[in-house]
């Protein structure tokens, strides 16, 4: 990713707390054949001031080879909206898009024993109250996660990127915030006033 100083993003908790709230990324392996991607949900942690994305694929996927010791991109995206230039005090101005994404680069862990699957599986579906993977019909439950091939992506490298505004004026972000908020894209706007220096 192309990071410019003034957007990029270093906090890892805040990175984590990206990722959680927006769980479905891509994850990008390559092999002799070219690149390969899948649209799949993450879960992450940090655990001694690193982070870990776990996930699975489908066995039938033909990416699932890949992911014993292959080299791992997951993808992820945040909130993002387009920045009309009629917005800004300072003129002249073209318009942007603001955006949050991070990119995290590292090598993968097969995970295949049955126990485990079974925990990465509780935690991926843990905020559902209606569901209990432990009350399914066990042969159905162990047949499912038969089919299915887990990972950990451990981050060798991090890129995250907050592209909010942070270039232009106090007077321009503020005027990107009320246009934003009058077209109800207030995620955003809410990162952008999180940039604003604090009141004296």
């Amino acid at each position: 990713m192309y990071l410019r100083p003034a957007f990029e993003e270093k906090n890892l908790r805040r990175i984590a707390d990206l990722v959680r709230a927006h769980p479905v990324g891509v994850l990008v392996t390559a092999a002799e054949g070219g690149m390969s991607a899948s649209h799949i949900p993450f879960t992450v942690a940090l655990e001694d001031d690193a982070l870990v994305l776990e996930g699975h694929l489908g066995r039938a996927n033909p990416q699932s080879v890949l992911l014993a010791g292959g080299q791992g991109l997951a993808i992820f995206g945040g909130p993002h909206a387009y920045v009309s230039p009629s917005w800004y005090v300072t003129q002249p101005a073209v318009p942007t898009w603001d955006y949050v994404a991070v990119h995290v680069h590292g090598v993968l862990e097969a995970v295949d024993d049955a126990p485990t699957l079974h925990a990465m599986l509780r935690t991926l579906s843990a905020h559902d109250q209606d569901f209990d993977l432990d009350a399914l019909d066990p042969k159905f439950r162990d047949g499912m996660v038969r089919g299915i091939r887990g990972f950990r992506l451990r981050a060798a490298r991090i890129e995250a990127q907050w592209k909010m505004s942070q270039n232009r004026s106090v007077a321009d972000r503020q005027g990107v915030i009320a246009g934003l908020r009058a077209h109800n894209e207030h995620a955003t706007a809410e990162l952008i006033a999180a940039t604003l220096p604090e009141p004296t």
